[in-house]
């Protein structure tokens, strides 16, 4: 999978492509079916691409503390885009100048170097700056290079209740691992380097990760299943010695 970080219009590529747009923090069941439904629409020798936002808009612009941490920031994101099929994927730096980007700016410019063959956006979709930037706006954009645009429905979790990345903080954040694993459709992980001192073992770096709250949790280290103690100053305390660590979360408490 090619990543390209950017900060505004996309690298040129010849290559005929099906673009996703979304933030897809989590990699979350109602990505994956959009990112599975955009590749229903792929033909031969078309790539399944997709533009994502970092870091989170909501944080970006209103330093909302509940979006300052990723469910799967940077890495792990890619991680499970590749996992799920993606080809390329366009990271888009999203700052407070971003956020004026117009949405005529961004098809017509941002857009321009791609060899767009459809867009998919998930149900609600708005991008760009303005009340109106949103599907239908999208669309007669899109019209004026004759690129379909399809809107797909929410996977919802129940009748009314679509799946989302704030449930699934808000189980984090509980330490309910198996509601934010069914979620999610997958596990979840965090990372980071290892620090000892005294003794002690500090799984650090996880400034960018959410994380439950401080507690003691059960996990999966390297296969094996250990204690670890969440502490305060957002840090980690394990019982394993290395110099990296991705740990698992164990659903079963």
């Amino acid at each position: 999978m090619e990543i390209f970080q950017v900060k505004d219009k996309l690298p040129d590529s010849a290559e005929s492509a099906v673009l996703v747009i979304g933030k897809f923090d989590g990699v979350h069941k109602g990505h994956q079916h959009l990112l599975k439904r955009a590749k229903s629409f792929c033909k031969t020798g078309e790539k399944l691409a997709i533009v994502c936002f970092s870091p989170h808009p909501l944080w970006a612009l209103k330093k909302d503390p509940r979006y300052r941490r990723a469910i799967t920031p940077g890495v792990e994101k890619f991680r499970w885009l590749a996992h799920f099929g993606v080809d390329k994927v366009y990271n888009i730096g999203f700052t407070e100048k971003y956020a004026e980007t117009s949405a005529e700016t961004f098809i017509r410019e941002h857009l321009n170097g791609l060899n767009l063959a459809h867009i998919v956006v998930g149900e609600s979709f708005n991008f760009g700056k303005g009340r109106d930037s949103d599907v239908d706006l999208l669309m007669d954009l899109c019209g004026e290079r004759s690129v379909p645009v399809t809107e797909i429905p929410f996977v919802r979790d129940g009748a009314d209740h679509k799946v989302s990345s704030t449930d699934i903080r808000a189980a984090l954040y509980e330490g309910n691992f198996a509601e934010a694993e069914r979620l999610l459709g997958h596990p979840y992980f965090i990372e980071g380097d290892v620090r000892t001192e005294n003794g002690t073992h500090l799984l650090t770096g996880l400034e960018e990760f959410v994380l439950p709250k401080p507690g003691k949790y059960q996990a999966f280290v390297d296969g094996e299943r250990a204690e670890v103690q969440v502490l305060e100053n957002g840090e980690m305390k394990i019982s394993q010695q290395a110099a990296h660590i991705r740990l698992q979360f164990d659903t079963v408490q």
